[in-house]
This record gives C-alpha cells, structure tokens and sequence, in this order.
C-alpha cells in the first residue's frame, strides 16, 4: 500500500502544469486520486498559496480541472489548485452505488459514525491527511496559504470546513451550495445514513446551524448563487435543495453586522457576495 502520491498523469496548461496523483489514504482505507495545478513558477524557491476545490454530487477529482478553466486565473494569480475525489471508491460496501445522491460520488465531506460506513472519513481526509501529505511531499506549496471553495455538494463542504476551522483557511468561496442540508432531502438521506437518527450529530456538517455559534468572529465568505432565469429559479427554490433562505436568516438574525448583501437565487448578471464580519 503506497501512501505516497504517485504521479498518473500530466497536463501543460496555461505555463503550469496539471497533475494527476494516486496514493493509498490511511484515513479512508482505499487508494484515492487527486489532482494539483501548478500555476508557471517565477523561482525554484517560491512557494504557491493553495486553493482547494470540493466538487459536486457525481463528481469526481476531474471535473473542475477538466471543465472548468480555473487554471487561467491560477496561473495568473500564482495560486496552485487542489482537487480531491469526492468520496472513497473501490470499499464495495453494499448500496453504495445505488443512487447518483448517495454513496459514491456522494460523500458530503463529512466523517460517517454508522459502522457500514466507518472508512468514510471525508472530512478528515479533506482536512487532516490530505493537507499533511501535500505539506510532506510537495516542498513548492504553501499550505500555510489557503483557501477552500466548492460548488453544490462540495459548497457545502466548503462552508463547514471552513466555519470549522477558520485558523486553517483564509477564506471560502461556494457556488450554490447546499447550505442547509438537514432540511433538504439529499441531506437528509445522507445524513440520517452516514450519521443515524440522531439530528443533533447533524448539526456538526450543516452551515446553517454552525453559523449559528458565531459571535464577533472575523471571517471571509463568498456565497455566488447565480440562477439564469426566473422560472427555474421558482422551480429550484420550491424544491428545497439549498434553502438558502435558512441560512439567510440564521446570519442575519445572529448579528446586525454579520453579513452586507442579498441573499437567493439572481439573476445572471447578479451576485450575492459576503465579505464582513461573522
């Protein structure tokens, strides 16, 4: 079992290079891929800041770097990207590839407590050993440096990540995430599965009821929920899957300077934006 990333593949895009890296994760019991954009180095010596990027329900670690074009402004800016598999593979744990929202592909970046699950650690191999493994191996990244983002699924990811761990990431960017998965059927799904029936331990991965803690603590927050159209804005709002509104109000209700901005589904040549105080 090689814990060490071996490289399986390779890039050039924009003066940098994409690579694609394989190694056995300890935390999750399986082989795991990942990918690193290393934007044109300006010295042997430099150091990248990081991004790390948290993919959508289905995903996989090549989505964002396949389709995404981010490494335009990564190399521009000097910033390396980091794009983890969004779940275990290869466990065969029985059901796990059932539904496209649920098991593979559909991780929720948390760390299960049902014993069916137990391997399925996201959450700290997102936060634990995929960070110490970059720090060890990769001497050109500054993981001092980072950021976290994700859309969906992964923005979801992103948010609880990050209000979790504000001395470990400058800030959080997430594209319409799922913002208050305890009260929206994928969430709950995954969560009543990974987790048990217990709603209490589903607090912990639920942006909305972390924010609730917050009280005059600094942080920078990105929230984009871009929608193009009105009546699918109507039909996604109705459905649920974001409740964008909860958390809307969690903020707002917890502090007066808490939040600048709008929240909710906009139309295309609008943004909801987030940088103040928390």
């Amino acid at each position: 079992m090689e814990t060490k990333p071996n490289e399986i593949s390779r890039s050039k895009m924009f003066g940098g290079y994409n690579k694609r890296y394989k190694h056995f994760s300890l935390t999750l019991g399986c082989s795991m891929t990942f990918h690193i954009y290393f934007p044109p180095s300006p010295s042997l010596s430099h150091r990248f800041p990081v991004l790390y990027w948290l993919s959508g329900l289905t995903c996989t670690d090549e989505n964002f770097i396949t389709k995404s074009g981010a490494q335009c402004v990564a190399s521009s800016e000097g910033v390396a990207l980091i794009a983890p598999d969004t779940s275990p593979r290869g466990l065969s744990i029985e059901g796990e590839a059932d539904s496209w929202d649920f098991g593979v592909g559909a991780r929720f970046y948390l760390n299960a407590t049902q014993e069916k699950w137990k391997n399925w650690r996201m959450y700290d191999y997102v936060v634990k050993e995929l960070p110490q493994l970059l720090n060890e191996i990769f001497s050109q990244l500054d993981t001092s440096r980072a950021s976290i983002s994700g859309h969906s699924m992964g923005g979801h990811g992103a948010l609880t990540i990050y209000l979790k761990n504000l001395d470990k990431y400058k800030s959080v960017s997430a594209f319409a995430p799922i913002v208050n998965p305890a009260n929206c059927p994928w969430g709950q799904k995954a969560f009543s599965n990974y987790l048990g029936g217990n709603k209490t331990d589903w607090e912990e991965y639920d942006a909305t009821s972390l924010v609730k803690k917050f009280n005059d603590v600094s942080a920078t927050i990105l929230i984009d929920q871009e929608i193009d159209g009105i009546e699918n804005a109507k039909n996604i709002a109705s459905h649920a899957a974001y409740w964008r509104h909860n958390f809307s109000a969690t903020v707002e209700g917890a502090s007066s300077e808490r939040c600048v901005g709008d929240y909710g589904y906009v139309k295309a040549e609008e943004k909801w934006e987030f940088y103040k105080d928390i």
